[in-house]
């Protein structure tokens, strides 16, 4: 069955000039970096391309993109739902007879759908790096996959923080936040614990350190592109502490949308729409 918040979204999106636009400067940009990055690792010499300075173009490319990607998202999926509280147009919304996870699905895979055509569109830039022996095709599909599933993790968050908060700023910080979280916060501590950790004593800090680290996107692309070593599978942890963190947040989102649904449960008083709408 389709879903018509999504087919909405995507036409209110990919019909305006602003997407192409996104689209044609992202492609663009992401090309320029790559001859640059190729170039300079040759050090002009043409003929010589060595495959340890490839595999650096690749991965400092992939890095920037899902920097790039990763702060783009919030911007697509912060004021989905608390837009349309904003605009008068949630009660609209709720009267039609989608579920509640049907609407939050919708909006998470339509906002973060110009995320996905701009990782899309840009795989002929690695084309260019695993030619000249930098990758190989199973590393670019394991960026690729795992760049997709953090876009997608991403804007679920942003979308249940723009469900729970009343108004987009309060959501877009939120969102924000948690992408700095994700980045830098995670790699701050994680490099720190490492470093603290000097001789076997210091076992115990790194575990932690790696514990963080493993919470990063940036090391987890990284290990998939054998760029670090740790020797642990961590993009399984990363998958589930994420996953986790979506599953505590749906039953609020799910609140949110219908408090109604709590009126069953003995002690509790009806929720004023007038709070959500």
């Amino acid at each position: 069955m389709k879903n018509p918040i999504l087919l909405k979204e995507f036409r209110q999106r990919m019909r305006t000039s602003r997407a192409p636009i996104v689209v044609t400067g992202y492609v663009a940009s992401m090309g320029i970096l790559t001859f640059f990055l190729l170039y300079e690792n040759v050090q002009g010499q043409l003929y010589l391309f060595q495959p340890a300075r490839s595999q650096q173009v690749f991965t400092i490319l992939s890095l920037i993109q899902m920097i790039i990607v990763a702060f783009l998202t919030p911007a697509f999926s912060a004021g989905t739902i608390s837009g349309e509280r904003e605009r008068r147009t949630l009660a609209v919304l709720l009267t039609t007879p989608l579920s509640p996870f049907s609407i939050l699905f919708g909006k998470i895979i339509a906002s973060s759908a110009l995320q996905y055509l701009l990782l899309l569109a840009s795989l002929p830039l690695y084309s260019l790096v695993f030619l000249f022996g930098g990758a190989v095709p199973q590393e670019v599909l394991a960026v690729l996959v795992f760049q997709l599933f953090t876009i997608f993790i991403i804007a679920t968050i942003s979308v249940m923080w723009s469900t729970v908060a009343l108004r987009s700023g309060w959501s877009t910080v939120l969102s924000y936040a948690t992408v700095s979280f994700m980045i830098f916060i995670t790699g701050s501590i994680g490099l720190g614990l490492q470093s603290l950790a000097s001789n076997p004593v210091d076992a115990d800090v790194a575990r932690y350190g790696q514990f963080f680290l493993s919470l990063n996107p940036l090391w987890i692309e990284a290990e998939l592109e054998n760029a670090v070593h740790s020797g642990n599978a961590e993009w399984v942890l990363f998958v589930i502490f994420y996953f986790a963190v979506a599953c505590c947040l749906l039953p609020f989102c799910i609140w949110r949308l219908r408090p109604q649904w709590l009126w069953r449960i003995p002690g509790l008083t009806r929720v004023n729409e007038r709070n959500y709408q």
